[in-house]
C-alpha cells in the first residue's frame, strides 16, 4: 500500500488559506486590497464580532464579469499577473491566492456589477461549497461577505483574542489603508459604529491633501507635531511626514511605512528609520513617521511572503543610505520646535482647575496690580531688542533648574541642565568627527579570527576607518587586528565592538555599533559635563545659553529625547486668566 497520497482540493485550499488568512485582518487586507486594484473611489468596511462572526467589504470599482465570477474565486486565478509582470508588479494583489482561501475558510457571498446595470450576479459558498449562483441586485462595484471566519478550520480560532484586539488591529490597517490612498473614501464600521470616515479632497494638492487625511484618521495632534518629508535621487523618492523627537512612542505602532503605495512591515525598514533619528532618540523610544519610498518596480521585489507585507531591494545598502541621509536632512531643518503635546495637556490640567475659582475676585490688589504694569513696561522697553530672538530674553530662574525667557509672543520656559547637555553632546561630536578628538594605541592588540574569503575583500574599506581614529590592519591570512581606536572609546569592550564592526562592513556596509558606541560616549560626557540641577545663573549666563541652544542643531531635546524648554504662547497664558 503505498504511504503516498494526492491531496484533495478542500484540504489544499484550506492549509493555503492558513498561510495567507492569518487572522481576521488579514482577511480584511486582501479584500480591501482588491478594491484599490478595481479603481474604487469608495470602500466600506462592516465588522462584526472582531471579525469572525462577519466581514463585508463593499466597493464602487469595476467590478468582476458575471461569467468570470466563479473562476475568481478558484486558487491561482487572477487578472492581474502573467510571466512578463512578475519583475515589475504593480497591483497590490497578484498571487491570485486572496479569495479562493477566504472562500475555504468561511460562509462566502460575492455580488459583482462591471457594468452599472439594473443587477449583477452572486455567488454563494459555504466551507468551499457551492450553495448557488445567480442573478442579484447590485450597484456597479463589488459586494463581498465572509461570515463564520474559520469555521471549517476551528483550530485556527483558538489563536484569535478578544473581538476588541482583532477590530483594533482591523482599525490600524485601514487607518494604513487611508493615509497612503488619500484619493479614496474609506468607512470603516465595527458593530455597527462608524469608527472610520475619510472624505476625498479633489480640490487639494497632495501635501495639503495628506495633512487632512492625517487629521481625520490619526488626529490635529499628529499634524501639529511632524515635518514635511520630500527628498529625491535619481529614480528614487522618500515622502511623507516625520514625527518630532519630542514626539515619540515606547512602540512602532505609529510608524506607517510604504513601498510604492504598499503597506509594509518590515523590521529591517523600522531599524533604518531609527538609526536615522539616532542622535535625536535614545532608550526605547520610537518616532512617529508616515514614510512611502517610490522607486522602479524591478528594484524590489514584492513576491517574498504570502501575506505580501516583507519586501526585499535589489541594492539595499543605497536604499539604506538614502533613507538615513533623507530623515537626517529634513530632521535639521526643525530648529529649535518641539512638540506641544505635553504643553497643550498641562495647560488643559491648569485651565480645569482655575474653572473651579471662575468666580474668585481680588478687588483689593488693584492698585499693586497698575504699579507692576508701568514697571514692566520700563524692563520691556530696556530689553525691547532682546525678545526678538527665537529664543526671547531671560528674565528670571526658579527652583535652580529652570529658565523663564519672554519672547515677542509668550514666554519660554528651558530645563538648563537638558539645554546644556545637547549643546555640549553636539560640540564633542562636532570634535570628532572633525577628528579633533585624540587617538589611542593600544597596549595589547585585539585579534580577531576570519574568513580569509571574507577578508580578501575589506582591505579597503579599513583603511577608510582610519578617518575616525580606528587603525586595523590585516594580520596573517585569516585574522585582523586592531591597533588604535578613539580615546572617547578606549575603556569599552573593544573585542565586541570589533566583531560587531567587523560584521556590518561585511553585511551592511555600515557602522552602526561604531557610531552608536560614539554617540554612548559622547551623550555620557554631556550628561557630566553639563550645567547641573541646582547651580544658581545669572541673567548674562542664563542669555548665553539661549543664544547657544539658537546655534545649535536639535537643541530642542535633550540626549535622552526629552523637550529641552516648552512655550507657552501670550494667548494661551490670557486663557489661563480667562481674558479670553
Amino acid at each position: 500500500m503505498s504511504k503516498i497520497s494526492i491531496l484533495p482540493d478542500e484540504l489544499i485550499n484550506k492549509i493555503a488559506a492558513g498561510e495567507v488568512i492569518e487572522r481576521p485582518v488579514s482577511a480584511v487586507k486582501e479584500l480591501v486590497e482588491n478594491s484599490i486594484d478595481a479603481k474604487a473611489k469608495k470602500i466600506d468596511i462592516y465588522i462584526k464580532g472582531g471579525g469572525r462572526i462577519e466581514i463585508t467589504v463593499s466597493d464602487d470599482g469595476c467590478g468582476i464579469e458575471k461569467n468570470e465570477l466563479a473562476q475568481a474565486i478558484i486558487r491561482h486565478s487572477t487578472s492581474k499577473m502573467n510571466a512578463s509582470l512578475l519583475n515589475k508588479i504593480k497591483t497590490l494583489g497578484f498571487r491570485g491566492e486572496a479569495l479562493s482561501s477566504i472562500v475555504s475558510v468561511s460562509d462566502f457571498i460575492i455580488r459583482s456589477n462591471c457594468k452599472d446595470d439594473l443587477e449583477g450576479y452572486e455567488i454563494s459558498l459555504i466551507s468551499g461549497n457551492l450553495v448557488h449562483s445567480k442573478p442579484a441586485s447590485q450597484k456597479k462595484g463589488c459586494f463581498v461577505s465572509a461570515k463564520n471566519l474559520f469555521c471549517s478550520t476551528p483550530v485556527r480560532l483558538k489563536f484569535l483574542k478578544s473581538d476588541n484586539y482583532e477590530s483594533l488591529l482591523i482599525k490600524r490597517l485601514i487607518q494604513k489603508f487611508a493615509l497612503i490612498h488619500v484619493d479614496k473614501e474609506f468607512n470603516l464600521f465595527i458593530q455597527k459604529k462608524k469608527i472610520i470616515n475619510t472624505k476625498v479632497y479633489g480640490e487639494l494638492s497632495s501635501k495639503k491633501a495628506l495633512e487632512k487625511r492625517v487629521e481625520e484618521v490619526l488626529g490635529s495632534e499628529f499634524a501639529e507635531n511632524t515635518v514635511e518629508l520630500d527628498e529625491k535621487k535619481d529614480n528614487l523618492s522618500i515622502t511623507g511626514l516625520l514625527g518630532l523627537p519630542t514626539y515619540s512612542y515606547s512602540n512602532t505602532n505609529n510608524q506607517f511605512l510604504y513601498v510604492n503605495g504598499r503597506i509594509i512591515n518590515d523590521k529591517s525598514l523600522s531599524a533604518i528609520v531609527k538609526v536615522a533619528y539616532r542622535d535625536v532618540l535614545f532608550h526605547d523610544r520610537f518616532p512617529q513617521v508616515i514614510i512611502n519610498i517610490k522607486c522602479p518596480l524591478d528594484w524590489v521585489d514584492v513576491n517574498v511572503h504570502p501575506m505580501k507585507n516583507e519586501v526585499r531591494f535589489k541594492d539595499k545598502n543605497f536604499l539604506n543610505s538614502f533613507i538615513i541621509k533623507s530623515i537626517k536632512s529634513t530632521l535639521e531643518k526643525i530648529g529649535h520646535r518641539v512638540a506641544n503635546s505635553k504643553t497643550s495637556e498641562i495647560l488643559y490640567r491648569i485651565e480645569s482647575t482655575n474653572d473651579l475659582q471662575k468666580n474668585i475676585i481680588f478687588e483689593n490688589n488693584v492698585k499693586k496690580k497698575e504699579n507692576n504694569l508701568i514697571e514692566l513696561k520700563n524692563v520691556e522697553k530696556k530689553n525691547e531688542h532682546q525678545i526678538h530672538f527665537p529664543l526671547g530674553y531671560a528674565k528670571s530662574q526658579f527652583h535652580e533648574n529652570y529658565i523663564i525667557s519672554q519672547t515677542k509672543d509668550g514666554i519660554i520656559i528651558v530645563d538648563q541642565h537638558a539645554a546644556h547637555e545637547r549643546i555640549v553632546y553636539e560640540t564633542l561630536k562636532e570634535d570628532f568627527y572633525n577628528k579633533r578628538i585624540k587617538t589611542q594605541i593600544l597596549l595589547i592588540p585585539i585579534i580577531i579570527n576570519v574568513d580569509n574569503l571574507i577578508l580578501s575583500n575589506l582591505n579597503e574599506k579599513f583603511l577608510s576607518l582610519e578617518k575616525f581614529g580606528i587603525k586595523i590592519e590585516l594580520f596573517g591570512s585569516d585574522s585582523i587586528i586592531l591597533r588604535e581606536v578613539p580615546a572617547l572609546i578606549a575603556d569599552s569592550n573593544l573585542q565586541e565592538l570589533t566583531e560587531k564592526l567587523f560584521d556590518e562592513l561585511t553585511n551592511e556596509h555600515r557602522l552602526d555599533s561604531f557610531e552608536d558606541e560614539i554617540n554612548k560616549r559622547c551623550s555620557t560626557l554631556a550628561c557630566y559635563g553639563s550645567i547641573r540641577s541646582g547651580r544658581k545663573l545669572q541673567v548674562e549666563e542664563m542669555n548665553d545659553l539661549l543664544r547657544k541652544m539658537e546655534e545649535t542643531r536639535f537643541s530642542g531635546q535633550c540626549n535622552h529625547g526629552r523637550p529641552t524648554y516648552v512655550k507657552l504662547d501670550i494667548v494661551d497664558i490670557e486663557k489661563l486668566f480667562n481674558r479670553r
